[in-house]
């Protein structure tokens, strides 16, 4: 009975720490809020500028303490389940604890998305990859054009996700990795399924690695010259991009513009529908130079609005992995392949 009515409380307990992340999570968008409505004023003023520019840096200091705390409630109430789970014997402890002194984790990256932004297809937002409803491309061409494996996107458990930029060769020039802070298991055609409202606009992997050849180029990269950690489904009134930096230009809800950048960008649909408006707004890679006028796109790959331009030719390919036990990524300089083994 007395083992009963503490499950009851402790469930009761996570119920209301779930509450918790749930008010901690708006507030980064109250912020994205207030820096729009300020913009909004159009302050002419040396003291103007100042106040945005503090606002902003504020936001990016405060909303990663944010995610720090959302977590460590994590944490704590993974902590507080144990609590009322039945014990293993103490000859199975001893034999678990002989084992973990004994033996390394090995983790193990599978390919989910390939893209190519010089190959002629635009996977832009609304590209029906991204949601799993279909595989895109072929095994052999895995790491040389857009590609999706679709039972890797439906299936795997994503508990981490790899962002990796690679040259035509398959070489690693940089990559980031992310840690999910939601609960575990949820795989990448659940996050960015457009039925599912758990995901959109919402900040969900926290930055646990960085690194990148000396020979890298970064700048304007939307993922490797921005820091901060992963957002998706990033939509705003009638745009979208998928995959963004939180330490980028995230605009407010209601607010239509160009100056959210990231991988698998739209600036003219439906975001959280998932469907096209007009078809000419895609970009498959929004750059980040000039927040204030209209994209300027990482490679080839985009609509034939008439004021998209090329930023640059390519920066080479980004490749998206999932992992459901390696925290870490193989180093720049690794040679890619559709599986990877990290001990």
């Amino acid at each position: 009975k007395q083992w009963y009515q503490r499950r009851v409380a402790i469930t009761a307990g996570e119920e209301e720490f779930e509450e918790i992340r749930n008010i901690l999570a708006l507030i980064p968008e109250k912020f994205f809020q207030l820096e729009r409505t300020i913009d909004l004023m159009e302050l002419e003023s040396t003291n103007g500028s100042t106040v945005h520019a503090d606002v902003v840096k504020f936001r990016q200091k405060f909303a990663g303490k944010i995610f720090n705390l959302v977590e460590d409630l994590f944490g704590i109430e993974a902590n507080l389940r144990e609590l009322y789970q039945e014990q293993p014997a103490e000859e199975d402890q001893e034999t678990d604890e002989e084992s973990n002194e004994t033996e390394e984790p090995c983790g193990t990256w599978r390919l989910g998305m390939n893209m190519n932004p010089t190959d002629g297809k635009i996977m832009e937002y609304t590209n029906d990859g991204w949601s799993g409803s279909s595989s895109i491309g072929n095994s052999s061409q895995a790491l040389a054009a857009d590609y999706l494996d679709q039972d890797v996107w439906n299936h795997d458990a994503a508990n981490y996700i790899a962002i990796v930029r690679h040259h035509d060769d398959n070489v690693v020039l940089a990559v980031k990795t992310f840690k999910i802070i939601y609960d575990q298991g949820y795989s990448l055609s659940e996050m960015f399924n457009s039925n599912n409202p758990e995901f959109y606009r919402k900040v969900v992997g926290r930055l646990v690695q960085d690194e990148k050849l000396s020979s890298a180029t970064v700048i304007y990269d939307p993922i490797f010259s921005v820091g901060g950690d992963l957002a998706i489904n990033w939509g705003f009134d009638n745009n979208g991009v998928r995959m963004v930096m939180t330490d980028g230009y995230l605009e407010a809800s209601v607010t239509d513009s160009y100056s959210t950048r990231g991988l698998g960008a739209h600036y003219w649909c439906n975001p959280v529908a998932g469907t096209v408006s007009q078809s000419s707004y895609a970009m498959e890679i929004s750059s980040t130079s000039s927040y204030s006028s209209y994209p300027k796109a990482i490679g080839t790959d985009y609509g034939s609005y008439g004021n998209y331009h090329s930023y640059t030719s390519s920066y080479g390919q980004y490749a998206i992995y999932v992992s459901e036990d390696a925290s870490s990524f193989p180093q720049p300089g690794t040679r890619l392949d559709v599986e990877m083994e990290l001990c």
